[in-house]
């Protein structure tokens, strides 16, 4: 992650006022974090004398509390409803803003509205981000997923995961750029509701040399994926760094 996109940072260059030590840490999260990342940050938050409130996904209205409240608080907006419900509006976004609460997104819905409104004063980190920011990313899409709505596990996996993926095995040089792209792109096609890791597997292994998808399948077992969910480490990232840690 770079320094730039450090909330802490972006919010002092806009002129905010840094907030005070028991500042309550409010994230709004699901599917990008698992159990045990729930347990471990709220751990980190005891020891670093902080409050942390888990909320679930972020959706229409939810902010207008934070705005209203008269209390300082210092908001992660990490997961979001997309198609169930309606999405979090930048009216809301604007309104927190406007009252002084400081607000940094990540990982999946945090990360568009975090570009979309950054001249309102919304700050984003993390990789994710930094790929909408850049335009590397366009589509909404990338950071879609099914998930059980009771636990919050991912049933599917997002583009932007395997985008990660496959640009650091490039980049390794475990696959060729040629080979990351033609895997991407088959990834790709695939409706993100339908993006399964059986399926992804039955269409890489029918569309990619052997050698690649016998590298690829090696990465799906279901003890390993968290290890390259990028939405999940970014969240992880944005919320230490809310909570003053140090990554």
């Amino acid at each position: 992650m770079k320094d730039q996109y450090s909330a802490i940072a972006a919010g002092r260059e806009l002129g905010r006022p840094e907030e005070p030590a028991d500042c309550e840490v409010v994230v709004f999260a699901g599917p990008s974090l698992r159990r045990t990342d729930v347990a471990d940050l709220r751990k980190l938050a005891v020891q670093a004398g902080r409050k942390l409130s888990l909320r679930p996904p972020v959706r229409r209205n939810d902010l207008l509390d934070l705005a209203d409240s008269a209390a300082r608080y210092n908001v992660v907006m990490v997961d979001g409803e997309f198609g169930q419900r309606l999405a979090v509006s930048i009216t809301e976004i604007r309104s927190v803003l406007r009252a002084g609460q400081p607000l940094t997104g990540a990982s999946s819905m945090g990360a568009l509205r975090a570009v979309e409104c950054r001249k309102l004063g919304m700050t984003g980190s993390g990789w994710v981000y930094e790929q909408y920011l850049s335009g590397a990313i366009t589509s909404d899409a990338e950071v879609a997923l099914l998930y059980d709505p009771d636990e919050y596990l991912p049933v599917t996996i997002p583009l932007v995961n395997l985008r990660w993926l496959l640009a650091e095995k490039a980049r390794s040089g475990t696959l060729s750029a040629e080979a990351s792209a033609a895997a991407l792109s088959v990834a790709g096609v695939i409706h993100f509701r339908d993006r399964r890791p059986s399926v992804l597997l039955r269409c890489w292994k029918a569309e990619l040399p052997a050698n690649t998808f016998g590298i690829l399948e090696s990465e799906m077992p279901s003890e390993l994926r968290d290890t390259w969910d990028r939405k999940r480490l970014d969240a992880i990232d944005a919320i230490r760094l809310a909570l003053g840690a140090q990554k």
